[in-house]
Order: structure tokens, then C-alpha cells, then sequence
């Protein structure tokens, strides 16, 4: 009698366990963690994918804590959802990426190198509007001669970086911050 339960609390276990969705889990190279916008306005939401360069062992590019054979972020794709029914606005003169105890302007795939040291224009997202853009830091850039006219990005050699956008629609100025572990 008690194996006829057992058996059937298993069957039942397994019905019930197919039935469910389970959401799939990414585990990604370093945690992301999204941080709360300051006024805890609603205007975007934002989802940050870095990108990792290897630095393998014996190549002379550890990181800056002087750790060999570790990941280092190359770039950031991320991705602005306007969740309103009006315009909004990315002000990137505003937005900053912070690690090793610096703050920088962010480089955004498409501006010109020459441009580097001036914050590309604001980028509008239409209501309910997607976005994608590819973000460096203004550090990260810097002159090679005879190589890419020139101008090459390094990677970003930091085991912790912040994020700050600053987002605008209408009256509302929001600040929203994306940490990258």
C-alpha cells in the first residue's frame, strides 16, 4: 500500500511539474543587476548584454587588478523600451558609464571617433518604440597609427561598472542606473 502511494504522489508530481512553464534561465558571464530609477518613473525599460573579450593566460593582458586569463567587457548592447504613449528621450551629454574610480561619456556605435570628446545627440524613442544601441566608454578609444584609420577600442578592465542614463519626456527627467558585475 505505501509503495501504491508513493508511486502515485510521483505520477502526480510529474503531471503537475509538465504543466508548469518554467521561464528559461540565461546565465550570463557576470551578474547584471538592474537598479531603480531615482524618481521611480516608469518612461523606459532598459536591459543592458555586455560584451567579453578573453584575455587568456600567458598574453600579457591581464586585467587591471592584475588577474590573468579573465573576461574583460569590450562593449554593451543595450536595449531602451519606451513604455509610454509619448516620445521620450536618451540624453547622452547627461547618461555616464563609472568604474575604477572614474566617471566617463558614454561612445555610441556610430559616432565619430573625431567626436569622441563631445556627448552625441539625444536619441528619441517613439511611444511604445524599441531601440538598440552599442555603447563603449569615451575611454576605451584611443589612437593606433596604420591600423582602422587610426583609432581602436580597448577593452574595459573592471570587475564592476555602472550605467547611468538619463531619460526625458516632457517635464519628466529620469535617471536610471544598470550595474554590470
Amino acid at each position: 500500500m505505501k509503495k501504491l502511494v508513493l508511486v502515485l504522489g510521483i505520477a502526480t508530481s510529474v503531471i503537475f511539474t509538465s504543466c508548469t512553464i518554467m521561464p528559461a534561465q540565461l546565465h550570463l558571464l557576470g551578474a547584471i543587476t538592474l537598479g531603480e530609477s531615482e524618481s521611480k518613473t516608469s518612461l523606459v525599460t532598459i536591459s543592458v548584454q555586455p560584451a567579453w573579450a578573453y584575455s587568456g593566460p600567458g598574453n600579457g593582458n591581464g586585467n587591471a587588478q592584475g588577474q590573468k586569463g579573465h573576461d574583460r567587457i569590450t562593449s554593451f548592447s543595450v536595449v531602451f523600451r519606451n513604455t509610454t504613449n509619448s516620445p521620450v528621450l536618451v540624453v547622452w551629454g547627461k547618461s555616464s558609464l563609472k568604474y575604477n574610480n572614474g566617471a566617463f561619456s558614454p561612445f555610441i556605435q556610430g559616432q565619430k571617433y573625431e567626436d569622441s570628446a563631445r556627448p552625441m545627440d539625444a536619441t528619441v524613442i517613439p511611444p511604445y518604440g524599441t531601440i538598440r544601441k552599442y555603447i563603449y566608454s569615451s575611454q576605451q578609444l584611443y589612437s593606433d597609427s596604420g591600423k582602422h584609420n587610426g583609432w581602436k577600442m580597448r577593452s574595459i578592465e573592471a570587475k564592476h561598472v555602472v550605467l547611468v542614463f538619463c531619460v526625458q519626456s516632457r517635464d519628466i527627467e529620469d535617471y536610471y542606473t544598470v550595474v554590470v558585475q
